[in-house]
């Protein structure tokens, strides 16, 4: 779990630091609004739900965990880019684009550690 924590965070600052490097070569206009809300929010988020389910050792409650788990991060992941929206109608197509883009490297490191783990407990 450690590892997973370490990478989730090399991750979060590796792409912190590629936006703003973007934002310095003038590959994008600015960052988005939601900038450091949206880094700390995926990153703490998605740490809490790999630590539940991480924590699973029978199979069948797992895969009902997991699903539960897509569910209540697709509720508070739209919630969170419902106020994102409201509070920043100009900069929404940014923030939003941002936020996915954070989501699904996220979301594949959990899926990939998750995996592993599974993969070997499954070994005789």
């Amino acid at each position: 779990m450690i590892r997973f924590l370490v990478v989730l965070l090399v991750a979060a600052i590796t792409t912190a630091g590629l936006t703003i490097l973007a934002k310095h070569l003038s590959w994008i206009d600015s960052l988005p609004s939601f900038f450091y809300q949206t880094i700390l929010f995926l990153t703490f988020a998605t740490f809490v739900v790999f630590r539940y389910l991480y924590r699973i050792e029978k199979p069948d409650f797992f895969v009902r965990l997991y699903l539960l788990t897509v569910a209540l991060k697709f509720v508070a992941y739209g919630a969170f880019n419902l106020i994102v929206i409201l509070e920043d109608r100009n900069g929404a197509p940014q923030n939003v684009a941002f936020f996915m883009l954070v989501y699904f490297l996220f979301t594949l490191l959990e899926v990939v550690f998750l995996y592993r783990k599974i993969s070997r407990s499954e070994r005789p």
